[in-house]
């Protein structure tokens, strides 16, 4: 099954039990691949996101680091940098990947660049 899919999946299962949490976000989550390269202390790593807003991301990270934990993003496509902080951390998927809830220090557009449209289709 594709990741994608799973993911849907996966917040169809959480906001049956939560909730739909919708409402209380600050901006739309939209599905979106975005080549990233990541930074914790050590050298630059390639990262991927899943999910993309306007405030962080849901990326697949091939290195696993603790909530809490600073972190600089490089989007390769555009060259945009920002910084945040990992704020949810998961498992690692079927691909070798960690999931990583990334929280921007400040929302922006302008990292996302083109792939960030406030009409998509939102994330489940």
């Amino acid at each position: 099954m594709p990741f994608l899919e799973q993911l849907r999946i996966a917040f169809r299962a959480r906001d049956s039990q939560t909730g739909d949490m919708r409402e209380n976000r600050r901006s739309r989550r939209i599905l979106a691949s975005v080549p990233l390269e990541i930074q914790s202390d050590g050298k630059p790593q390639a990262a991927l996101t899943a999910v993309i807003n306007l405030n962080g991301a849901l990326i697949l990270s091939p290195i696993n680091l603790p909530a809490g934990s600073d972190i600089s993003i490089r989007n390769s496509e555009t060259g945009v940098e920002t910084h945040g902080r990992v704020v949810w951390c998961g498992t690692q998927d079927g691909t070798g990947s960690y999931k990583l809830g990334i929280e921007f220090r400040e929302a922006s557009a302008e990292f996302w660049g083109a792939h960030y449209n406030c009409y998509a289709e939102e994330a489940p």
